[in-house]
């Protein structure tokens, strides 16, 4: 299988996304924020053909990481995205950030109802998980374990394709995602 899924983050969405997940009743710090992410990504790419946030995932040591939510949530600038201009706070505490106090409700025109049905989804499957957990969780996923075996950095990208189930119609889902991902 030679086809590959390229998407372009979005970093409102992402920015939003964020917020969302901050609005929930869930303790989020950046840890929590980007597994969340890659897992609601990663559930509606499975069920509805694209990501919600079209985030690059790479393959770190403690598991997928969204690289634009990380370094958003890390208090870099990124894609235009300014740390001043954040709808929630970002509270330090050693090496964690926490996200707190969401200044706003999110932008409802930017998602779909999807969207906003697989992140309440996994908010509620995975919000409560501890640290561990979400490790565990993640690093047996193909797609992690793939990039990780096969990682040249300590960030290596990981394949949306390989988000997907492994079936017998994948290649040919593979082949429907690479060229309509071009125009996402």
């Amino acid at each position: 299988m030679n086809a590959r899924v390229k998407f372009t983050p979005k970093p409102d969405k992402i920015v939003d996304s964020i917020l969302y997940l901050a609005l929930k009743d869930i303790e989020i710090d950046q840890y929590k924020a980007v597994k969340l992410l890659y897992l609601a990504d990663r559930e509606h790419l499975r069920r509805f053909g694209r990501p919600i946030t079209f985030d690059k995932y790479v393959a770190m040591e403690f598991g997928p990481v969204a690289s634009c939510a990380f370094d958003i949530l890390k208090g870099k600038e990124r894609m235009g995205v300014k740390p001043s201009n954040l709808p929630f706070e970002l509270r330090k505490l050693d090496k964690i950030t926490l996200v707190q106090n969401p200044k706003r409700d999110i932008d409802r025109s930017m998602f779909s109802k999807s969207d906003l049905m697989i992140l309440d989804q996994i908010a509620e499957e995975y919000g409560s998980k501890s640290f561990g957990e979400l490790y565990d969780l993640t690093h047996s996923h193909f797609a992690y374990d793939r990039a990780w075996k096969h990682r040249q950095s300590q960030a290596d990208e990981m394949r949306f394709e390989d988000f997907l189930a492994e079936d017998a119609s994948k290649e040919d889902r593979v082949s429907d995602l690479a060229f309509t991902s071009k125009g996402m």
